[in-house]
């Protein structure tokens, strides 16, 4: 049973160690050898190979072939991974044991919780750096303990501050995240020398991050220009003429602006996507990687501010209630050299822990709204109960800060609606949550101890708090899809023969995202045979398909033969009749260019979003700012304004 007792026994201590000892085995049971996906699967033949380039982190590459000479494979880096998360959260209960009692053991729940459980087994940049940070907040929870000496105090303290630089080098737009925590790691400094701390240490972080890509001879492949063709190729279609810079043909401007953008991800324009011909033409033309390509893109926003919201707020919007991949359970990819595959019949652990990830319940609370709506709540609690300055409450404002501040950098620079980006926001929250009820839990039961809880925080950490936790909730909430248009397409049999249709789709979906007939199909007479694709039968009537989708080109690929027949194609105004007739089998492709009510409307928001989401920012922030503080404080504020 939970107790609210102050003491904190050696038993208690060693149970608290021993229990995350017994949690990270378990996981390392269920999850062994590690999950492998595409982009993980080339980091480790890069290992291999001791070539590194950084598309993905090469920190993280290079950590990782420290483990893999240890324990080869991904299993080292799942290893590393989950030592270094329960280790953090071993410390933090062993630390919080003194004040809290048992009640600190809640601190081990939160991998368990939804949203955060799924990565734990999988070998990928966003759970390493939920480990790195969650390390360098364990570590300046000890830096911040009153009873420890000062020398022990700068010892946390400087870990704390390289395990920040760490995060960095794994994932450096997480730079604006590191702030809560690096401020909180030199606490001991008073607000303000520790903020300025916080900035020198951020100053030095790029300086290290190209000291480490010469040390590693790393090859430059500029991903961040991924964000650039991202917004570029957005913008394309909101327009309706193509802004990338450089020499394009007619029928390149078109595919571009009529085939290839979705808000969903960004890898349409990639190398290995269906518009894989941008990718190879700006790099062609030298311009990948250009300050062409830079000033492209800034002048692309700038001219059209409006435009460039409506298609981040997309992608957040995706983001934030229906990411992708959110388990990620993926066949394991191997290779000659490469062979990690799991036990067959998977172990028991395993099965279980695939099923928890597979539930619906684990899916619909493990959403980063949730994640959003338990940062927001959490701040509120601390602030209603002006436990924010405690020991436990600092701790929770630094992960709510930190945990909303990389939410929201994933509304202007985000290529893809992953949900592991949010992997570290879902940790905060939840680490968050807890340390914002043990705040509570000391407030109440243990009135004796002092612990500063009587100072507030300084006001414009306050309302540096309480606006991020505003526009981050205004976004969430506020973000909206990009205007679509219903498509109904016809397909109707003329005469002899068999009609098969191999894909009818938006051309610019992504080809994992949809079945290879999209819509809601009404297709009576035709059937999936033991051949491939739509067939029709002999009694086949008109094949309908309606299609919710953007302003863009309908894609249908056709089988041909000696069997085939005709069929009469119709969209809207458009018709065609189709001859699927050959003399030898082949497949061959018939477009539907735009043709819908969005030819005439704009293709973007209306003004009416950004506005909204300002106005509930500008509510939101000064309702948050005052929950929980005196009434006195709130008419000296009134009066000095």
């Amino acid at each position: 049973m939970l107790s609210g007792s102050t003491r904190s026994p050696i038993g208690l201590r060693l149970f608290s160690v021993m229990l995350a000892a017994a949690c990270a085995g378990l996981v390392l049971h269920a999850s062994y050898p590690g999950y492998l996906n595409p982009d993980t699967f080339w980091q480790l033949k890069q290992i291999e190979e001791g070539q590194y380039n950084d598309w993905h982190s090469p920190f993280m590459t290079f950590v990782w072939s420290l483990a893999h000479d240890l324990l080869p494979g991904p299993g080292g880096f799942v290893t590393l991974d989950n030592a270094l998360i329960w280790a953090a959260l071993a410390t933090i209960t062993v630390g919080a044991a003194r004040t809290a009692g048992s009640w600190a053991l809640l601190i081990l729940t939160v991998p368990w919780l939804p949203g955060v459980f799924n990565y734990l087994g999988h070998v990928h940049k966003d759970v390493m750096l939920s480990a790195w940070l969650l390390a360098g907040f364990a570590c300046a929870f000890c830096a911040n303990d009153p009873g420890a000496g000062p020398r022990a105090q700068r010892i946390w303290q400087v870990l704390s501050n390289l395990l920040a630089l760490a995060a960095f080098l794994t994932r450096s737009n997480a730079v604006f995240a590191l702030i809560p925590l690096l401020v909180y790691a030199n606490l001991r400094l008073g607000w303000r020398r520790s903020s300025v701390a916080a900035l020198l240490v951020m100053a030095l972080m790029p300086a290290a991050q190209t000291v480490q890509n010469r040390l590693l001879n790393v090859q430059a492949t500029h991903p961040a220009d991924s964000i650039k063709t991202f917004h570029l190729l957005a913008l394309s279609y909101v327009e309706g003429r193509n802004l990338f810079p450089g020499r394009w043909t007619g029928d390149d401007s078109r595919t571009i602006v009529n085939a290839c953008y979705s808000p969903v991800q960004w890898d349409t324009a990639a190398r290995w996507g269906q518009c894989s011909g941008i990718h190879r033409n700006l790099e062609r033309q030298g311009i990948w990687g250009s300050r062409q390509m830079t000033e492209a893109w800034i002048r692309a926003l700038l001219s059209n501010p409006l435009g460039a919201y409506s298609v981040m707020a997309a992608t957040f919007e995706r983001s934030m209630h229906d990411p992708n991949s959110r388990a990620m359970l993926f066949e394991q990819p191997a290779s000659e050299t490469i062979q990690f595959p799991f036990s067959t019949p998977p172990r028991k652990t395993t099965e279980l822990a695939r099923a928890y990830i597979e539930s619906g319940l684990n899916d619909r609370l493990g959403r980063p709204w949730v994640f959003s709506v338990v940062l927001a709540l959490s701040l509120a609690w601390l602030f209603a109960l002006r436990v924010e300055a405690t020991r436990f409450g600092l701790l929770s404002c630094a992960l709510i800060a930190s945990g909303s501040i990389y939410l929201l950098t994933y509304f202007p620079l985000n290529v893809s609606a992953e949900f592991r980006y949010f992997h570290w926001t879902g940790f905060a929250a939840y680490l968050g949550f807890v340390s914002a009820a043990l705040a509570c839990i000391v407030r109440l039961r243990v009135q004796a101890v002092h612990d500063g809880s009587d100072r507030p925080l300084p006001d414009p950490i306050r309302l540096g708090l309480c606006a991020t936790l505003a526009l981050m909730i205004s976004l969430v909430f506020g973000a909206t899809r990009l205007p679509q248009e219903t498509r109904t397409v016809q397909l109707t049999p003329m005469g002899d023969g068999t009609i098969i249709i191999m894909q009818l789709r938006t051309a610019s979906v992504p080809q994992w995202m949809v079945p290879d007939i999209q819509g809601e199909l009404v297709a009576p007479g035709w059937e999936r045979g033991a051949g491939p694709g739509l067939r029709s039968g002999d009694d086949a009537r008109p094949l309908i398909s309606r299609i919710e989708t953007l302003h863009h080109t309908i894609r249908l690929r056709f089988l041909a033969g000696p069997d085939g027949g005709r069929v009469l194609l119709q969209d809207g105004a458009y018709s065609r009749v189709v001859d699927t007739h050959a003399p030898q089998t082949g497949e061959f492709v018939v477009e539907l260019p735009p043709n819908g009510p969005l030819a005439a409307q704009r293709r973007h928001a209306s003004w009416h979003g950004p506005a909204r989401a300002l106005l509930w920012t500008l509510l939101l922030t000064p309702l948050l700012f005052f929950v929980g503080r005196p009434v006195s404080t709130r008419l000296r504020v009134r009066s000095a304004s």
